[in-house]
């Protein structure tokens, strides 16, 4: 038995930057973001016959084909079973996936979910494939499974942890771990969970078309995320907190004045009442429209802070960030 498990993330700064060619277009700004210990789990049993067993916890569905060459081209578990076809087990097995990623919540759990897939098939089938080329087959993968361009930045904290800077560059993408004091950053950091998954949001490829075809309005909005995240990157390396949520708040402004349907009635009312009990700045996770909001907070304002956003609604979700990436383990 295989059992393997990837890190979710709160994104910090950059996001929609990361999908090429759209960095090109700012210098190859970083995406900022750091992995949280709210895991995506893969649990794999080899069986004695061919058939395969596919169960997700989280969408309580479960399926079972004859052999690996009975999968459909289209299923509601299409992402793991179009990565199922990559990897060409050789032999049956059964998979069962989970998340303690609450549902839509905007904090990568399916790119978690696919980097964990991706370690415990990889080991299972003997592929052997390097860190990097795991992390470029499950992007192209839920590129397929979505039908539109997908950035690069989920992928790494759930590889590799920490808190990372993923630096686009002209001989491709990497990332670099920052020296950030996870203890420190963890007590200045609130997420809630709105209780609705995402169900609009931002729409990254509109957003990218439009700079394509030279939208001016849009391409400077983005060029304000690229500074600054650019100078974010330099504020979290110091360990300046008071600074990293001043550009924490400016990163969620030019953010809604780039896709309005990022936020949500809902999250506007929540974000109100945190900043009125002490809250320094907000910021909705991923492409919004439900889903999670991040907080930075003084620490001794944290707690009344997550006592408001509860009575506003919201579940204050409890975690720290962590160093470790993907993890496998066999029993």
């Amino acid at each position: 038995m295989i059992i393997s498990t990837a890190p979710t993330r709160i994104d910090l700064a950059g996001g929609t930057l990361d999908i090429w060619p759209l960095y090109l277009y700012f210098d190859n700004p970083p995406t900022l973001n750091a992995a949280i210990d709210l895991y995506a789990t893969v649990e794999l049993v080899p069986r004695k016959d061919k058939r395969i067993v596919v169960e997700s916890k989280d969408l309580n569905h479960k399926a079972e084909f004859s052999s690996i060459d009975s999968i459909p081209d289209k299923h509601p578990l299409h992402l793991i079973l179009k990565t199922l076809k990559y990897y060409r087990p050789r032999r049956g097995l059964t998979i069962v996936t989970s998340s303690e990623a609450p549902p839509g919540s905007g904090i990568g759990g399916s790119s978690a979910l696919s980097i964990a897939l991706q370690g415990a098939l990889n080991a299972f089938s003997g592929k052997n494939l390097s860190k990097k080329q795991i992390l470029e087959v499950a992007k192209n993968i839920e590129t397929q499974v979505i039908s539109v361009p997908t950035g690069w930045q989920d992928y790494f904290p759930s590889l590799y942890g920490g808190v990372r800077s993923v630096r686009p560059g002209f001989d491709g993408v990497d990332s670099v771990a920052l020296p950030v004091d996870f203890m420190k950053l963890t007590r200045h950091v609130v997420l809630c969970y709105t209780g609705k998954p995402r169900q609009s949001g931002a729409n990254n490829w509109e957003v990218m078309k439009r700079a394509l075809d030279g939208d001016r309005s849009v391409r400077n909005k983005l060029k304000q995320i690229a500074d600054i995240s650019r100078e974010m990157e330099h504020t979290l390396s110091k360990g300046n907190m008071k600074q990293v949520a001043t550009l924490f708040g400016r990163e969620w402004k030019a953010r809604k004045a780039l896709t309005p349907a990022i936020s949500t009635p809902q999250m506007d009312r929540l974000i109100a009442g945190a900043m009125k009990c002490g809250a320094l700045a907000a910021k909705v996770c991923g492409a919004g429209g439900g889903g999670c909001v991040a907080f930075m907070v003084p620490p001794s304002k944290k707690e009344s802070v997550a006592a408001e956003l509860t009575r506003c609604g919201g579940r204050v979700i409890d975690f720290r960030f962590v160093q470790r990436g993907l993890r496998l383990r066999k029993k």
